[in-house]
């Protein structure tokens, strides 16, 4: 798969990429370290939450209306989630979620102001219920046994066909991406719930398509033709960035809008695609390529297995 001047050709690759592995490492570091103090931000699906509900006209403005109990509960230090409209009849219901418990004196003062500043009766809210989290323990395990199998059965494929550099890139990929998603949630304050637990599987499964196509477009160049090494790696990442460009600007763009269209019960996840586009483009883009090359430069040619009959003897 390599010509005799690897180790040389690759080490201009790598050089210029090696200062962005040492900032996502730090990233990464820095992550683990808010992480460890002040822990992730869970969502209403993570903490459980706190629920009553809003008689409205049907003609009424829901998004005016939402803003002002928005106002009202975190007035109250509710930790204010989430809004959901229901078509009652003639009549249109705000069903409210808050994280934080209030007080019985204060959640009597909030529904007094919200019905003052609706006009509205104060019977026509309902009463306050709190509702059990969502997610369980066994939702954490099926994420990681979903992305731990993925790797295996892809770095066992990329292994066989490929070698070993390709299988320990998967592995190392996919760690640094799991890993800076969570850090990126853990500085930015992100929510996360079950949606974000199917992103980071989802993430994970674009980076290892995107691998497998580079090393397939690395094999064909390499052992199918004539280019030196460094060519051929100039030739496949430029081949395959073609269409990480376009997935990760796809997932951008669907990202933005979510954040600016979507109603209220979704904005935490539509907050989590658009950071998700950015760790794609940043392990796509620099990662995946650079792991891979230091790893065939720090081994000995030896160690490689040349499958394809139409190459000349790598040895000197």
């Amino acid at each position: 798969m390599l010509n005799r001047d690897f180790s040389k050709s690759n080490k201009s690759f790598i050089a210029k990429t090696k200062y962005f592995i040492i900032g996502v490492v730090s990233f990464i570091l820095i992550g683990v370290l808010i992480a460890s103090i002040f822990g992730f931000n869970g969502n209403f699906e993570m903490k459980g939450y706190y629920e009553f509900s809003v008689n409205v006209n049907e003609n009424s403005n829901y998004r005016d209306y939402s803003k002002v109990i928005e106002n009202k509960v975190d007035k109250f230090g509710g930790n204010f989630d989430t809004i959901l409209n229901y078509d009652e009849g003639d009549n249109a219901q705000l069903v409210v979620r808050y994280m934080n418990s209030i007080s019985k004196e204060d959640e009597t003062k909030v529904k007094n102001e919200i019905a003052e500043a609706l006009e509205i009766e104060i019977s026509e809210i309902g009463e306050t219920t709190f509702v059990k989290a969502s997610v369980r323990s066994l939702d954490y395990v099926f994420t990681a046994a979903a992305i731990l199998l993925l790797v295996a059965i892809s770095s066992v494929f990329a292994f066989v066909r490929y070698n070993s550099a390709s299988a320990i890139t998967i592995i190392a990929t996919a760690a640094l991406a799991t890993l800076s998603m969570l850090s990126l949630s853990a500085i930015l304050r992100l929510s996360i719930g079950l949606s974000y637990f199917a992103m980071l599987v989802i993430l994970n499964m674009i980076l290892i398509y995107f691998e497998l196509e580079l090393f397939e477009n690395m094999r064909n160049e390499s052992w199918l033709g004539s280019k030196k090494y460094a060519e051929a790696l100039t030739s496949a990442t430029k081949q395959t960035r073609a269409r990480q460009l376009f997935v990760c600007i796809a997932v951008l763009v669907a990202g933005v809008l979510l954040v600016l269209l979507s109603t209220d019960p979704i904005k935490y996840v539509s907050l989590n695609i658009l950071f998700m586009s950015v760790v794609l483009l940043a392990c796509a883009w620099y990662v995946i390529p650079y792991i891979w090359s230091m790893l065939i430069t720090s081994c000995k040619v030896k160690e490689y297995k040349v499958k394809a009959t139409n190459v000349k003897d790598l040895e000197d």
